[in-house]
Order: C-alpha cells, then sequence, then structure tokens
C-alpha cells in the first residue's frame, strides 16, 4: 500500500463514522468534570448520532441527496454513447469458492452485472478502470473483467489498472479512450458514487452520460430501517466519505 493510500485511510478514519463519533464521546467525557453541562452534550450527542446513522433510515439523510443528484438510465439501446466505463470497487480476497483468487467486493460485483447487461442492450466496448491500492497482484480492472468474460461472457476491451481513487480512475481511462476518439461514454458505479465520479471524468474531457445501479433509497421506509444495523452504518459511512469528497473536488477546482 502506497503512503498516499495509507495516508488518505488514516485521515478517512479520524474523520468517519464511527470513529469520529467516539472521539466525540470520549472528548465530552474528558470535560465531564470541568464542563459537565458541554461534555454531557458532546457525549450524549456523539452516542445519539451513532444510533442514528446506524439506522437505514438515519443513514437516507446522507445517502439520498446523493442519489437523487442520478437518474437511472432509461432506454440504453438509444443513447449514443461510445464505450462503457465501469469502475471498481474493491475486492474480496482469496475467495474459497473461487480456488482463494481475489474477486470483486460486492459493491463491485453490482457494476460488472449492470455494466454486462448495459453491453448486451447497447453492444458497446467496455472499459474497466481500477488499481491496486492495497498492493495486490491483480488490479481490480482485472478481476472485473475477468468476472465480465468468464462468468457474463461480456468482452473487455480495454483495462485500466493503475488508478487508487476516482480521479485517476478518470485520468488514466483519458489516456485510454480520448486518443482512441472515445469521448461520450456510459459511466457505470453505484448510485451514492455517481455524482463525484461523473465530476471528475468530466473535468478529465469525457461527455458523460450517467448509468448508475444500486439505488438505496427509492423504496419506502419499513419498521426495520428503524433499527440500528451494521449496515445502516456502512451505508452512513460511505455516504459521508463521498460528501467529503465533493467538498475536497470543490475546494480543489475552487469552485
Amino acid at each position: 500500500m502506497t503512503p498516499s493510500v495509507l495516508f488518505n485511510k488514516i485521515v478517512g478514519a479520524f474523520l468517519l463514522p464511527p470513529l469520529n463519533l467516539a472521539i466525540l464521546c470520549a472528548v465530552g467525557l474528558s470535560l465531564g468534570r470541568r464542563h459537565p453541562r458541554t461534555g454531557l452534550v458532546l457525549g450524549f450527542g456523539a452516542l445519539a448520532l451513532l444510533v442514528v446513522f446506524s439506522t437505514p433510515a438515519g443513514s437516507r439523510l446522507l445517502q439520498a441527496p446523493l442519489e437523487r443528484m442520478s437518474t437511472p438510465l432509461e432506454e440504453p439501446s438509444s443513447v449514443r454513447a461510445q464505450a462503457i466505463v465501469v469502475l471498481g470497487g474493491g475486492r474480496i480476497k482469496s475467495a474459497p469458492e473461487y480456488g482463494r483468487r481475489d474477486v470483486p467486493a460486492l459493491v463491485a460485483q453490482q457494476r460488472v452485472h449492470y455494466a454486462a447487461r448495459l453491453q448486451r442492450q447497447t453492444g458497446l466496448p467496455i472499459l474497466t478502470s481500477g488499481g491496486a491500492p492495497d498492493d495486490a497482484a491483480e488490479p481490480e480492472a482485472g478481476l472485473m473483467a475477468s468476472t465480465l468474460m468468464q462468468d457474463y461472457g461480456v468482452p473487455v476491451r480495454w483495462t485500466e489498472n493503475r488508478s487508487v481513487d476516482t480521479a485517476q480512475n478518470a485520468l488514466y481511462t483519458a489516456q485510454i479512450l480520448l486518443p482512441a476518439g472515445v469521448r461520450r461514454i456510459l459511466l457505470v458505479t453505484d448510485a451514492t458514487h455517481m455524482p463525484r465520479a461523473r465530476r471528475a471524468f468530466e473535468r478529465a474531457g469525457f461527455d458523460v452520460i450517467a448509468a448508475p445501479t444500486l439505488f438505496h433509497t427509492r423504496g419506502p421506509l419499513g419498521a426495520n430501517d428503524f433499527i440500528p444495523t451494521g449496515e445502516g452504518l456502512r451505508r452512513s459511512h460511505y455516504a459521508l466519505h463521498e460528501w467529503i469528497g465533493l467538498l475536497w473536488y470543490r475546494l480543489r477546482e475552487g469552485v
């Protein structure tokens, strides 16, 4: 793992739940003797936020605005794109049911599944994008390409295997596709990630047609959605990560 990737992971851990809320709670406890009211507010406030954001209903507060920035792609066959670009989303290491090979993580598998569907509907060539930020032997782009070809029977024309984040996905994909005359793309990633991904690819020079998948906030809420779960916390963690990423893009671009 490169120093920059490790640094980003450490900083992210401190900025995102549950660690950020645990730190806030600890600060509240440390202030308890000298400033009991402030300490109580911080401590119980942090615990309350942890409970709220651990529920699927609470995670919607962060995730729904991101998902509303993209709409599901209708009638893909009528879209005048030149290629499909599908972004990596992590890996499952040494999966025993696959002969201890690495395979795309669950989020990446859904992206691959949708990319395969789009390819069959449109006939467009596919580029998979994703390197090996964890120093694995095979980049994520290769894992996705293998899955598409072996499990779906869908060809992959290009693989971009150097990127370790979304900005590099866009940068290195541009170095492959733009010289080949490919500018208008169907961009496949999950709906929560799409706003940041689309911004990065447009900045890299692409005309992006968003093809989001994995919408979590479109259905009605049920009673179970108000019960804290690990999945609720995961979604809150992911959504807040995307909000911070969008803010960083704005600060970096001076917009």
